[in-house]
């Protein structure tokens, strides 16, 4: 799911969970990391959200003693706050600055983490609304065949189903590079995975730390996702590794 120096976790043979791989050859299914891609297209039309689509709300944004590029943040203000919810509940008009950026990273990425967003045609739309539209539609088909072969995996009809679980949650960041017109972000977070009540302890709910990059463009007066990927699958929060990521300030309800 979702740093910095940490070495990576080699990938075994296995079936991909969002971003994740997880082993078809081990006793215990553990998410690791993957490289990312991508395809050209954006949905023509723009249809009003479904049910599936869930809010997500403004609650990521770099605390005030972040550094941010950019013009300085007034006081009182919290940095890199986005201005407007869109059409399918996703944060978006952020601020020209690195917090904003930030902020952009951390709110799209956490588009993944919820289970209801991940059914084809939504996830198709939540992206077409916050990135590029090569980045849009690589993104989603790569989640949507990952998707397919854990279902196959953990021998369910898709993960939608009942008693699959599946949670991602972000919890920290680290920003790699930061220009008026770019960044790369890493977002550090536990994701959770597997069935319910299964007898079978290696289908059962599983959870690892893991990062994932954020590149984000600035075009037509806002921050969009132009590419995201696996970052290492660590450190735990256990880890000394673990205190070299800042915290997000979290404003606001959650949903």
């Amino acid at each position: 799911m979702i740093i910095a120096t940490a070495s990576a976790v080699s990938v075994i043979s296995g079936v991909l969970i969002g971003r994740y791989a997880i082993p078809n050859n081990s006793t215990s299914p553990d998410p690791t990391s993957v490289a990312s891609s991508q395809s050209p297209g954006e949905p023509a039309d723009k249809p009003t959200p479904s049910a599936s689509a869930t809010a997500l709300v403004p609650t990521s944004v770099p605390p005030p003693t972040t550094t941010s590029g950019g013009p300085a943040t007034a006081e009182g203000a919290v940095p890199g706050t986005p201005t407007r919810i869109n059409q399918y509940g996703i944060p978006i008009g952020y601020p020209r600055t690195q917090a904003g950026a930030v902020s952009a990273c951390a709110n799209y990425d956490a588009i993944n983490g919820k289970l209801q967003n991940r059914e084809p045609t939504t996830i198709r739309r939540l992206y077409a609304s916050v990135a590029t539209p090569e980045a849009s539609k690589r993104l989603s088909d790569l989640i949507i065949e990952n998707d397919k072969k854990s279902a196959k995996t953990y021998g369910v009809p898709s993960i939608q189903a009942p008693n699959f679980g599946f949670i991602g949650r972000a919890t920290g960041y680290s920003v790699q590079s930061y220009s008026d017109d770019k960044a790369d972000v890493t977002i550090w977070g536990v994701l959770g995975f597997g069935i319910y009540n299964s007898a079978d302890a290696n289908l059962s709910p599983k959870e690892g730390w893991a990062t994932d990059t954020c590149r984000v463009i600035w075009s037509d007066g806002d921050w969009k996702l132009e590419d995201a990927g696996d970052g290492p699958a660590n450190p735990a929060i256990t880890e000394r590794a673990a205190e070299g990521f800042k915290e997000f300030l979290l404003v606001g309800a959650g949903t």
